[in-house]
């Protein structure tokens, strides 16, 4: 990480993923959003094609 990027864990962190989540995917006709991980971070993942549309780490 850069020296100028700090790393934020703030209580602002989880509404990004709540607005997210039961949004229909942009990628794909038949997917919806939903909370789960990617790449061992707290993400929004499509649940039909698995593409991740934010992630907090």
């Amino acid at each position: 990480m850069a020296k100028s990027q700090s790393s934020r864990t703030s209580n602002d962190d989880p509404k990004l993923l709540a607005i997210l989540e039961g949004r229909p995917c942009p990628d794909c006709d038949d997917g919806e959003l939903e909370r789960d991980t990617y790449k061992e971070n707290r993400a929004v993942v499509c649940n039909s094609c698995d593409t991740p549309r934010a992630q907090l780490w």
